[in-house]
């Protein structure tokens, strides 16, 4: 039986309740942060200087591996895993942004690829200080795969955004309206 039923819940159960919800409120505030962003990514496109973006970096295709091979590791309690897998995809993020080079002022799209996944790399390195002490309790290391399954999704929908949206479909849905 729980002990959340009863009036008195023990200190365990609180703190573990206190950190769920404070995870949901956080992934709450990140999620409208890079809702925002994509906000004004849409908005932008519609001005006359906005070119898409010229190519998708194959990096950022190993970058979406290791980061959906992180959040298996954190589902199965692999805490090493989860962090090197974590670090890996860090590190493919770097790569990713010096093999593709865009010019950060030739064009608003280039800089909102550098803000967002900077924006996106940051948070990831953030989990990861918040990981370094999730080995001492099995709720924490739930907590880390449920977080990193949302950078995963925000990843993915960012990763559309950057690379699938254009001025065109914004048009099309826009004219729907």
């Amino acid at each position: 039986m729980s002990t959340s039923l009863y009036l008195v819940p023990d200190q365990a159960d609180d703190n573990a309740a206190n950190r769920r919800t404070g995870l949901w409120v956080f992934m709450g505030v990140v999620g409208m942060l890079f809702f925002l962003f994509s906000c004004a990514y849409v908005m932008r496109m519609g001005l006359p200087d906005w070119r898409p973006l010229p190519f998708v970096p194959w990096q950022l295709w190993l970058s979406t591996a290791l980061l959906a091979a992180a959040g298996v590791a954190w589902r199965r309690g692999a805490v090493g895993w989860g962090c090197v897998l974590s670090l890996a995809f860090l590190a493919s993020q770097l790569w990713a942004w010096r093999a593709a080079d865009f010019a950060l002022g030739a064009n608003p799209a280039n800089s909102f690829f550098y803000l967002i996944t900077g924006l996106h790399a940051l948070h990831v390195a953030g989990g990861l200080v918040v990981a370094a002490g999730a080995r001492r309790s099995r709720s924490m290391v739930q907590l880390c795969a449920r977080y990193w399954h949302f950078m995963l999704v925000l990843w993915l929908a960012m990763f559309g955004l950057l690379f699938r949206v254009t001025p065109e479909l914004v048009r099309q849905v826009c004219d729907a309206f």
